[in-house]
């Protein structure tokens, strides 16, 4: 009921506030309307007069033909009598002839809306009055109007001011009226009324910094704006009264600057609020003592039964809830009993579970290891994979990788680590040494295990050692490669055997059977390759010479005439065994990819950063840019493309790889690129 009352009693303070705000509002603009009406009428009874005053300055004009610099404007002024001033506009809403001499020069592009319609007067004829305004200058009330000139050029402006115009106005001031409405509302401490050039109405002064900015914004705007002051606990409303008559080119909008005493309401607020607070504390302070002695006689049981449900809750199953003399309590004794059996079943089913998944993982002839993504520390380790990586569970389980790994290999598992979060799965060859076997290659899968918040809670990593896989991979690719390039060589052979027989002579016979020669003898050499590699211990990667190795796959082409040239110097290279297979099989692509036009080749290497890039290269046509990639894809069938796919799986076992980075139309161009540490010059 405090609460309710409280609320009840702001939300009416906040209404009478708001609406003694609005009412106050609403009046002083009724009050600006009705004196812009009242200063209209008396604007329109100048007109008559300003009219008059037109036609002797036109009849100056006429005199000087039309040329206002021979105008004689004192002249003008002396026929008109006191009180007129007289003024010439150009193009640029520039005054250029006056017989004011403070407004000499003035450029009204500076006021936008009276520019605009400046230039819509100019444009026009007849006669255009404007209000009542006062002068920036000096002060005075003035009552201006305007004729454009027949040539369009020019505007002509006349201003007058008679004696009795300031006091006529002056009694009709807008402050009188307002104070009368600002007097209603006990809230506002301040006002002051400006106009749309952010003179005040009064003084005709340009207000502080502040004040003019916001003044500048709500004549943009045409809008009320408010802003708040906490430290003085005022608030300011600047009222846009609009008061713009489409008829005159000046503006006479007002803009009420209201300043409300904001103290006062929370004054107010703040009394209420310390009486309510007084009732409201009594009425806690009762309630709770109350509430204390019936609810000691209620909660005594219930301290019972939690202290009975912590010990359960401690992992003792055997405890049971006491009873108690109150018979409320009975039928809840009974089901904390029962939840508790059923508990001590359900916890006995998980741990036979868990036990049975833990041995069934162990078993798994695959490595399956885990470790938290928070910590970085392995939580389960199987036996398989304490076989592949020599590593007992008790010496990695609570670890990080750090503790285990040798740095190097610590931070390449922390990269695979990150690209699997990136990918949601990373899949990837790697090699590790063994103790006891040497050299592994283990296929392993590493997945982010995310919980029900879709964070990222557990890596799971699966690891098999697939190293006899791998050289049988090694041997298949062999065969296929060699298999491949011996058919090829044998249907040369048959197509010159087919064109020897169409000869009729026993020379240009003999020339096509000479030919074959080159391929038989090619086919030669690659069985003897193939056979060489037969023997198992060959398998493993080698330090090789790159010279060797591409004399080598030279020797295994058929006859040509292409020039091929090596600039390697002495180097080495870690590479698989089937480095000179390699090297023929990027010389039969250029062979037959390159056709006749084929004359030139040449191996090359340059060092970059702590890599050696070998570069092969030819003079052929080159390779399309849009299949710089696939030419490396399984399944790749150009005709007169070999495998690229086995070349990179080859270069691949050794960390070598490989890319085509020739222009196309300027021959092919391989760059092989060899990791730091694989590389080295004969000694």
């Amino acid at each position: 009921m405090t609460v309710y009352d409280y609320i009840n009693l702001k939300s009416s303070i906040d209404t009478e506030f708001s609406t003694l705000q609005n009412q106050t509002e609403d009046s002083i603009a009724a009050a600006l309307r009705m004196d812009d009406s009242a200063t209209t009428v008396l604007d329109d009874q100048l007109n008559d007069q300003m009219i008059k005053g037109f036609d002797v300055l036109f009849a100056e004009y006429n005199r000087t033909r039309g040329n206002p610099a021979a105008m004689n404007l004192s002249l003008v002024q002396g026929e008109l009598g006191s009180g007129y001033d007289i003024y010439i506009i150009n193009q640029s809403g520039v005054i250029v002839y006056t017989t004011y001499p403070p407004e000499q020069g003035e450029d009204f592009r500076s006021i936008p809306y009276f520019y605009s319609y400046l230039t819509t007067v100019r444009q026009s004829q007849g006669f255009f009055p404007d209000r009542v305004v006062r002068d920036i200058a000096d002060g005075r009330f003035m009552k201006y109007a305007y004729e454009p000139t027949p040539d369009h050029q020019y505007i002509m402006e006349l201003g007058y001011s008679p004696s009795d115009l300031n006091t006529t106005y002056l009694r009709l001031d807008d402050m009188s009226n307002i104070a009368r409405s600002v007097s209603f509302n006990p809230f506002i401490v301040n006002y002051q009324v400006f106009d749309t050039l952010g003179r005040t109405t009064e003084d005709n002064i340009l207000p502080d910094n502040t004040t003019e900015a916001d003044i500048k914004q709500v004549i943009a705007l045409q809008t009320t704006l408010q802003t708040m002051n906490p430290v003085n606990h005022t608030e300011t409303r600047y009222l846009f009264v609009n008061l713009k008559n489409p008829r005159y080119g000046s503006d006479m909008s007002r803009i009420v600057e209201l300043t409300y005493d904001t103290g006062r309401v929370q004054d107010e607020l703040n009394h209420l609020l310390f009486v309510h607070l007084v009732f409201g504390c009594c009425a806690l302070v009762i309630g709770c003592l109350l509430a204390y002695i019936f609810s000691r006689r209620m909660t005594r049981p219930i301290e019972n039964i939690a202290h009975d449900a912590d010990i359960i809750a401690g992992g003792n199953f055997e405890h049971r809830i006491g009873t108690t003399d109150a018979r409320e309590f009975v039928t809840l004794e009974k089901s904390i009993n029962t939840m508790v059996d059923s508990l001590k079943s359900a916890i006995q089913r998980l741990d036979d579970e868990e036990i049975f998944h833990r041995d069934l993982i162990d078993q798994l002839p695959v490595g399956i290891f885990l470790k938290k993504s928070e910590t970085g520390t392995y939580v389960f380790w199987n036996r398989a994979s304490e076989e592949i990586f020599e590593r007992p569970a008790k010496e990695v389980i609570g670890k990080r990788d750090e503790e285990i790994f040798t740095p190097a290999m610590a931070e390449q598992i922390r990269k695979e680590d990150s690209d699997a979060l990136a990918s949601r799965v990373e899949i990837r060859y790697k090699k590790i040494t063994s103790k006891t076997r040497g050299e592994r290659v283990i296929h392993m899968i590493i997945v982010p295990i995310y919980d029900s918040k879709r964070s990222v809670r557990y890596m799971l990593g699966i690891a098999e050692d697939v190293t006899d896989e791998a050289v049988t991979i090694k041997r298949d690719l062999i065969f296929s490669i060699t298999r491949s390039d011996i058919l090829d060589q044998l249907a040369v052979i048959m197509t010159y055997l087919e064109r020897a027989q169409l000869k009729t002579t026993h020379e240009e016979m003999q020339m096509f059977f000479d030919k074959t020669i080159g391929s038989v003898e090619s086919i030669k050499n690659q069985i003897a390759y193939e056979r060489a590699l037969q023997n198992p211990g060959v398998i493993a990667p080698r330090w090789q010479s790159v010279n060797q190795a591409f004399a080598e796959a030279i020797q295994m082409l058929p006859e040509h005439e292409v020039d091929i040239t090596t600039g390697v110097g002495d180097l080495e290279i870690f590479a698989d065994p089937l480095l000179p297979r390699i090297f023929f099989s990027l010389l039969s692509l250029s062979f037959r990819h390159g056709g006749a036009a084929l004359s030139t080749i040449r191996m090359t290497t340059h060092q970059s950063h702590d890599s050696l890039i070998l570069v092969y290269e030819d003079d052929s046509g080159g390779i399309p840019a849009g299949e710089k990639e696939r030419i490396f894809e399984f399944g790749y069938s150009e005709d007169n493309m070999v495998s690229l796919f086995l070349i990179r799986e080859l270069l691949g076992f050794t960390g070598i790889a490989i890319a085509e980075t020739g222009e196309p139309g300027q021959g092919v161009r391989f760059e092989i690129v060899v990791p730091k540490g694989r590389y080295r010059n004969k000694k």
